[in-house]
């Protein structure tokens, strides 16, 4: 038997048990109420009878007494003795109903009695009025058989026979009231043992089920866990049956066998576990070098964006000096003076531009003025200028830009000023560091538009990939062939390609050159936006 049913068993006894208890004591509160409430009715209906018979004595007294003697209070105390019994006999007749409808029709008897009495009583009025207004006179012997007959015949054979009569019916269900209620107490003593004696069968009954089923499987278990404590994984514990606590046995023996099977796993692979540590170790050591190394090439990049900012200032301050200097000088040669001073300010201003610019994407305070644009015609204006800037690099080598469109018309919600920066930028790194061969395409997105730069130049290796979009890096290519450019441009593409909502990166191999591609949504959530 399973321990869920032992103790359903339980609890069903139980509840019988306290159900059986309630309803032996609902019984016996209604038996005692209904008992004590009879015998109070019999004992009140006695009383009811006992003054109906002092006060039709006095009555009758005094009515003997006026036709023999005279009515010395006119009537005055026949009057309120007679109230009193109309007020016995509607109490006994209220006090009978109560009986009859607790007890049945067998009480209906008491109320005919009643009546008997109460017409009894009437007659018995009636012959003394007789006898009062017949002409016979008082102290006559006619006149004193007929009172005295009245006297023993109405009032002592018949109303007294009567009433004692009701007396004994009502001293009789007094004591069957009595006997009754005894009965019962002796009743609720035997009921109160027999529910005593099932509550203790039912609670050691109980108690003799749970205990039994419980007490040795709770000690293989507490064995069980001990030995598996102690490091004993092969113990197994018993399990003869198919109750709950058997379920767990077995529940416990799988776990063990998990156990035991997961510890010979840790210990095989306890080896390679130790071989990886040791190889993502040397992965460890070998990124702490790279960061060595890349806060070397920052620290040169800073000496580097020095010597670009210190150039153009000291170009300044000597273009100054010279035009201090010696004899007064022509407006031609004040004029060269200061257009020379300008370009180097100029050079300056952008230098500090585009750090600055930097500096508002990473902290989100950019600022860009967006408007409704064709993005193909900005990317042509760029590539048409992209030639001014071949020619100003001074190259022997001849490059040719070409642009190729897969949509007519790209119209979409953007700042031009800053795309077409941002096509200045990749274009000048490749016209700078890529092959004779560059190509501009412009496709369409799900979403948007993607331009691509691309060239045939020497590429960048994986690790030059890493870093492309860091302030002040510059790749070898550009450190070797170029002293000019502070490694601004790539950080600024990128923070302006993500002001506007897009992403912008670059991809290449050694030999096979670099390709630029940066996408941008047609209506792009901005992530600051020009007051």
């Amino acid at each position: 038997m399973r321990y869920l049913t032992k103790l359903n068993l339980a609890i069903g006894g139980l509840l019988a048990m306290a159900l059986l208890s309630a309803g032996v004591a609902y019984w016996s509160a209604r038996t005692a109420e209904f008992l004590l409430e009879r015998s109070r009715l019999a004992h009140q209906v006695h009383e009811q009878y006992l003054s109906l018979s002092s006060h039709t004595y006095q009555l009758f007294k005094q009515y003997g007494d006026a036709l023999l003697i005279g009515d010395r209070d006119g009537g005055a105390g026949e009057a309120l003795l007679m109230s009193k019994i109309r007020n016995n006999i509607s109490e006994l007749r209220s006090l009978i109903g109560t009986e009859v409808q607790m007890v049945g029709e067998e009480e209906i008897e008491e109320l005919e009695l009643l009546a008997r009495i109460e017409r009894k009583i009437d007659y018995i009025l009636r012959d003394f009025a007789r006898l009062k207004s017949s002409t016979l006179e008082p102290g006559t012997a006619e006149y004193t058989a007929r009172l005295a007959a009245i006297l023993d015949e109405r009032i002592d054979a018949e109303l007294r026979a009567k009433i004692a009569e009701a007396l004994a019916e009502e001293q009789e269900e007094v004591e069957e009231a009595e006997a009754e209620m005894r009965a019962a107490v002796a009743g609720f003593q035997r009921t109160a043992v027999v529910a005593a004696l099932f509550a203790a069968f039912t609670a050691v009954f109980g108690t003799y089920l749970l205990r039994s089923g419980l007490t040795r499987p709770l000690q293989r278990l507490l064995a069980g866990a001990e030995a598996v404590g102690r490091g004993d994984m092969d113990h197994r514990i018993e399990v003869p049956g198919d109750t709950e606590l058997d379920r767990v046995a077995q529940a416990f023996n799988h776990m063990i066998a998990k156990v035991a099977e997961r510890q010979d796993l840790l210990a095989a692979s306890h080896g390679e576990l130790e071989r990886e540590v040791s190889r993502r170790t040397a992965q460890l050591e070998k990124l702490l070098q790279t960061l060595r190394q890349t806060e070397a090439n920052r620290k040169r990049l800073l000496a580097d964006v020095s010597h670009e900012l210190r150039t153009p200032l000291t170009i300044i301050r000597g273009e100054a000096d010279v035009a201090l200097r010696g004899a007064r000088r022509d407006v031609e040669e004040y004029r060269e003076v200061l257009m020379r001073t300008r370009e180097a300010a100029d050079h300056t201003a952008r230098i500090v531009d585009d750090l600055l610019f930097v500096a508002r994407q990473e902290s989100g305070e950019i600022r860009i003025q967006p408007c409704e644009m064709d993005l193909s015609e900005v990317v042509e204006r760029a590539v048409i200028a992209s030639r001014a800037l071949d020619d100003a690099h001074g190259d022997d080598i001849v490059k040719a830009v070409h642009f190729e469109s897969a949509v007519g018309s790209a119209q979409l919600s953007a700042d031009p000023n800053r795309i077409h920066q941002v096509m200045t930028i990749l274009l000048e790194n490749a016209l700078r560091y890529g092959g004779e061969e560059i190509c501009v395409r412009l496709d369409r997105t799900p979403d948007g538009y993607a331009v691509t730069v691309s060239d045939d130049g020497p590429g960048l290796t994986d690790q030059e990939l890493a870093h492309v979009f860091e302030r002040f890096f510059r790749g070898s290519n550009a450190a070797i062939r170029y002293d000019s450019g502070a490694g601004l441009g790539l950080p600024m593409a990128k923070a302006i390609v993500e002001a506007h909502g897009g992403r912008i990166a670059l991809t290449s191999q050694p030999g096979l050159g670099v390709q630029a591609r940066f996408t941008l949504p047609s209506q792009p959530m901005l992530a600051a936006v020009a007051c």
